[in-house]
C-alpha cells in the first residue's frame, strides 16, 4: 500500500490508501477525489475567501495600486509631526516683550499715587508706563515655591498694547524657565471694572481666546495676590490701555461712596 512520509499527511485516499495533505482535494497518488468528511473536525485549514485572495494577489502583482492614498497619509503624518515639533519649539521660547529683570527700578511709587488719586474728592487722571507697572509687580509679588514639586513662581510682568493687557507669569520648571500669559481686554462697564480674556500664549505659541478662557484659571492665584489692586480698579471711572502705557481716571472719592 503506497504511503508518503509527510508528518502532516492525515487525509487517506479510499481508493489507494495514500495519506494526503489535509488541504488536498484529489489524491496525490492515484488522482481520485478525496472524501474530506474524513478529516477530524478542526483540522481543515480555514479557506481564504475569493475576495481576500483577489486583494492579496493584487497587492503582490500591482504594488502601485493605492499609491495616492498612501502618499496622502504619509503627507498628513509628516505635517502633524512637524506641527507638534514647531509647537514645542515655540512653547520653549521666551515671549516677545520680556522685560529685563536687572533693569534699574523707577523712583515712582505706583501704590502711593493710586491711593492719593482715589482719596481725592474729584476725578483724577493717572498714567503709568509698562516699566512702572512691572517694577510695581516685582515689588509686590516675590518668587516662591509652587504647589507642584519642581515648579517655582519667579515673577509676573505685563505687556501693554492698544486695547489689551497681557498678564505674564514666569515659572521655573526644575530650573528651566517656562512662560505663559493671558490677554485681557479692560473696561469699566456700568460702573464695574471688568477684565475679559481675549487671547493668550505659552512661550511664543499664541492660544485661541476660546481655549484660553479655560486655561486662564491657572492665573487665579496671581489675581488673588493682586486682590487689593483689583478692588482699586472698581473705583475707576475709565481704564484705557495704550502701547506701553495705561491711563486711568478715578471716580472721585465723593462719587465712589
Amino acid at each position: 500500500m503506497p504511503t508518503n512520509s509527510s508528518p502532516t499527511a492525515n487525509l487517506p485516499c479510499e481508493q489507494c490508501g495514500y495519506l494526503n495533505e489535509p488541504e488536498r482535494v484529489y489524491c496525490h497518488s492515484c488522482g481520485a477525489k478525496l472524501d474530506r468528511s474524513l478529516l477530524p473536525k478542526g483540522d481543515e485549514k480555514k479557506q481564504e475567501t475569493p475576495e481576500s485572495a483577489r486583494k492579496r494577489i493584487s497587492k503582490m502583482t500591482n504594488p502601485q495600486a493605492g499609491w495616492f492614498w498612501r502618499e496622502v497619509k504619509t503627507l498628513f503624518k509628516v505635517a502633524l509631526y512637524a506641527a507638534l515639533v514647531a509647537a514645542i519649539i515655540l512653547i520653549a521660547q521666551a515671549p516677545v516683550g520680556l522685560p529685563d529683570g536687572k533693569k534699574e527700578a523707577t523712583l515712582r511709587l505706583v501704590s502711593s499715587d493710586i491711593m492719593e488719586a482715589l482719596e481725592a474728592p474729584t476725578p483724577r487722571a493717572l498714567s503709568f508706563t509698562e516699566d512702572e507697572v512691572n517694577q510695581y509687580l516685582k515689588q509686590m509679588l516675590k518668587a516662591k515655591e509652587g504647589a507642584i514639586t519642581g515648579v517655582e513662581f519667579k515673577r509676573a510682568f505685563v505687556n501693554l498694547r492698544p486695547g489689551a493687557i497681557r498678564m505674564n507669569s514666569e515659572n521655573s520648571l526644575w530650573g528651566y524657565p517656562v512662560f505663559s500669559g493671558v490677554d485681557y481686554g479692560l473696561e469699566v462697564k456700568d460702573g464695574k471694572f471688568t477684565a475679559t480674556v481675549v487671547g493668550g500664549n505659552f512661550g511664543r505659541l499664541a492660544v485661541d481666546p476660546q481655549l484660553m478662557r479655560h486655561a486662564a484659571v491657572a492665573f487665579n492665584g496671581l489675581w488673588t495676590s493682586l486682590q487689593r489692586e483689583r478692588k482699586q480698579m472698581d473705583k475707576m471711572q475709565s481704564v484705557k490701555v495704550e502701547k506701553e502705557r495705561i491711563d486711568l481716571v478715578t471716580k472721585g472719592a465723593s462719587a465712589a461712596r
